[in-house]
């Protein structure tokens, strides 16, 4: 008889049990899903903010080459008008083809 009652009180736990693990997968799949949506959303504003982040990068590199552009094309051209100032206070005609510039 304590066989029976042994077996029916397995029988109840295991009951219990599968309750309470369908209770926690459920409670498990409510979690993941949240966890789901908030990564979703917070990688799709990471992934806004890159984006800009990434153009601001490249707008700032395109500025930077053209301003280093400018700046060697100034200094080439102030060594260019330094070279052609010294040839004249040497006295030698600057000569651009066969015309003379002075």
């Amino acid at each position: 008889m304590s066989s029976i009652i042994h077996s029916l009180g397995d029988l109840a736990k295991s009951l219990i049990e599968v309750v309470w693990s369908l209770f926690t997968t459920a409670g498990d799949l409510a979690q993941k899903t949240v966890e789901f949506v908030l990564r979703f959303f917070t990688g799709a504003i990471n992934l806004v903010i890159e984006f800009f982040r990434g153009l601001v990068d490249l707008a700032g590199g395109i500025v930077q080459f053209l301003l280093g552009n400018i700046a060697m094309l100034v200094i080439l051209g102030l060594a260019f008008f330094g070279f052609l100032q010294y040839q004249r206070s040497q006295g030698r005609s600057v000569q651009v083809g066969n015309k003379k510039l002075n």
